[in-house]
């Protein structure tokens, strides 16, 4: 059995988009959808549509716990009450439109024993190929710089408004991500391994549920999951993949455009929390005294 864990926040049509997509593939699978406490109730009605859904369980947080509690807490209901050999995480604004996607997942799992697997993520606004995100494990001075880089644009209120006013053109927009992506190296065309994956879609095997309670570190609340994730498996030895054989459509940002109508205050949010995880991700570095 396949495990998903779905984390829901406000936009409640494309929770069920999510859904509806799963049941329509073959295999035996569970869907758990994780509401983190959203403002508007959507939580409550989605838990009053599958309350007689015998494939659907809905947990609802009392608080808004972030990306990797909101997400451990799925995963750990799915481990004590299911004992799947699989538990997909993934963000609700995905769809899944390959049918016979959890049987390759088994196929795959034959030949390479991983312990995460993430597939094609496709950004359907963006029109890029989102996974990998890059060829290698960060070392503490990529994190270092990285922070230091958000502290700025953090402290530069003017400078980050101008780029919100720049980024409402998609054309831009999609032309920094594609440079991006051009700049790692990246091929999604490519099967790789032991490098950071995107976290809008993450399949875990039983390899890694044996020896791992909770699937991400809890110090962050949004942003750098996967990398510090990377880093982690490297450290202790859990193989990770990327492979095309997958793949996911990501319908990109839903949750947290629904919170913020403005540009400026949704970027601003997201700086805040990148800081605090690329803060949370030195002091883990530091503590396995790992600095290189």
């Amino acid at each position: 059995m396949i495990c998903f864990v779905i984390l829901h926040y406000m936009v409640i049509d494309e929770t069920k988009t999510c859904v509806d997509s799963i049941k329509k593939l073959s295999g035996d699978k569970r869907m758990i959808i994780v509401d983190n406490a959203s403002t508007n109730g959507s939580g409550a009605d989605l838990f009053e549509y599958y309350k007689d859904d015998k494939d659907v369980d809905v947990l609802l947080n009392e608080n808004n716990l972030g990306f990797a509690k909101g997400n451990n807490l799925g995963y750990q209901y799915a481990c004590n009450n299911y004992n799947p050999e699989f538990i997909a995480i993934l963000n609700n604004d995905i769809e899944i439109k390959q049918k016979d996607f959890i049987n390759k997942i088994y196929d795959i799992y034959n030949d390479e024993k991983f312990a995460v697997l993430g597939p094609d993520i496709y950004a359907t606004t963006l029109r890029i190929h989102q996974s990998p995100k890059k060829l290698h494990t960060y070392t503490y001075e990529e994190v270092l710089k990285l922070k230091k880089s958000y502290q700025k644009k953090y402290n530069n209120k003017y400078s980050t408004k101008i780029r919100c006013y720049l980024k409402r053109n998609k054309f831009l927009k999609r032309f920094v991500y594609n440079r991006r992506i051009s700049n790692n190296s990246v091929d999604y065309k490519k099967k790789c391994y032991n490098i950071p994956l995107h976290g809008a879609f993450l399949i875990f095997s039983k390899g890694f549920i044996n020896v791992r309670d909770k699937a991400f570190f809890e110090g962050t609340f949004m942003y750098y999951e996967t990398e510090i994730l990377d880093y982690e498996c490297n450290r202790d030895k859990l193989k990770t993949m990327y492979t095309p054989e997958l793949s996911v459509l990501h319908h990109h940002n839903v949750s947290t455009n629904a919170t913020y109508k403005s540009d400026y205050q949704r970027t601003m949010f997201m700086n805040k929390c990148i800081l605090d995880s690329l803060e949370a991700f030195l002091k883990i570095i530091e503590s396995d005294n790992a600095i290189i």
